[in-house]
């Protein structure tokens, strides 16, 4: 008899389970989550599309694409938290997540305060993210980039500002497509790239270190980014310094930097300024990194 009111008793549990999942209400889900996520930086736009609740607690969603001041920066597929049930009652929640992108992996750990003005922390690490012809944002269609990308960025977030937004990311078989040629050459191909940033103001990406290496070229550089409502509108001051190898001189003919002839054999150092908006950079020779 006990054996039996037990059997009842796992397949009412089952069912009424079954039945919170069937109805959960994903919409509503999506949309509280995403209004919550915009109050806390409102240049981050989420749009969820079929969330669900999962065991061991957490949730699960079909996709989850990420904006940034207006420009799309990445969908997230098969998305996966998994809530930290020893934090439940502490001063910040914690929990994990894990998606697929890029046919690669992000995964990292969220910190979530209780305490109001709430905090968020994120840090992030990226598994062989493949970029093919990557464009970068709909009002910048021409520009886009291929490579694969692995790295770790940790962020911060209070009352809608940035705490704290550093991080590293390290780039091999990196290309870069521009709409019009430069010097002859509308893409530009690097066999291993590094940046490291950080982001001192909401609005200020500041470049630590960027370095690229290729066959035609190497390009080390540094500066800001100061990002605006319309990201294709943010303005560049950036210092860069360039090694051009033979191969580049061979691709480029006549069209070359203004003071900068060498022979096949040699190699040129070039110093450029890059100012002006990521939509029509302003790039100037002969103005040195000091």
């Amino acid at each position: 008899m006990k054996l039996k009111f037990f059997g009842y008793f796992i397949f009412i549990a089952v069912c009424i389970i079954y039945s919170l999942y069937a109805h959960f209400p994903s919409k509503t889900a999506s949309k509280y989550i995403e209004q919550n996520f915009s109050q806390i930086n409102s240049q981050i736009k989420l749009q969820i599309e079929n969330i669900y609740p999962s065991f061991p607690p957490g949730i699960k969603a079909g996709s989850i694409l990420t904006s940034y001041a207006g420009a799309p920066i990445v969908k997230l597929d098969n998305f996966k938290s998994l809530l930290d049930l020893t934090t439940v009652f502490s001063n910040a929640v914690t929990g994990s997540f894990k998606a697929s992108v890029f046919e690669g992996i992000m995964s990292g750990i969220v910190r979530v305060s209780r305490e109001k003005p709430r905090e968020l922390y994120i840090e992030t690490e990226l598994k062989n993210l493949n970029f093919k012809n990557f464009q970068m944002g709909k009002d910048l269609p021409d520009y886009k980039f291929s490579g694969i990308l692995n790295g770790k960025v940790t962020t911060g977030f209070k009352q809608g500002h940035i705490l704290k937004n550093y991080g590293e990311v390290n780039f091999t078989d990196f290309s870069l497509q521009f709409p019009e040629a430069l010097f002859s050459l509308e893409t530009y191909s690097f066999l291993t790239g590094k940046v490291k940033f950080i982001m001192p103001k909401h609005n200020i990406i500041k470049i630590e270190e960027c370095i690229m290496k290729g066959q035609q070229i190497d390009i080390q550089s540094s500066g800001e980014i100061r990002v605006e409502k319309q990201f294709q509108k943010s303005v560049l001051n950036i210092k860069a310094r360039a090694i051009l190898y033979p191969m580049f001189f061979m691709n480029a003919g006549n069209s070359m930097p203004v003071g900068v002839a060498k022979k096949d054999s040699d190699n040129a150092i070039i110093n450029l300024h890059i100012k002006g908006t990521i939509q029509n950079p302003k790039i100037i020779v002969g103005q040195g990194i000091k």
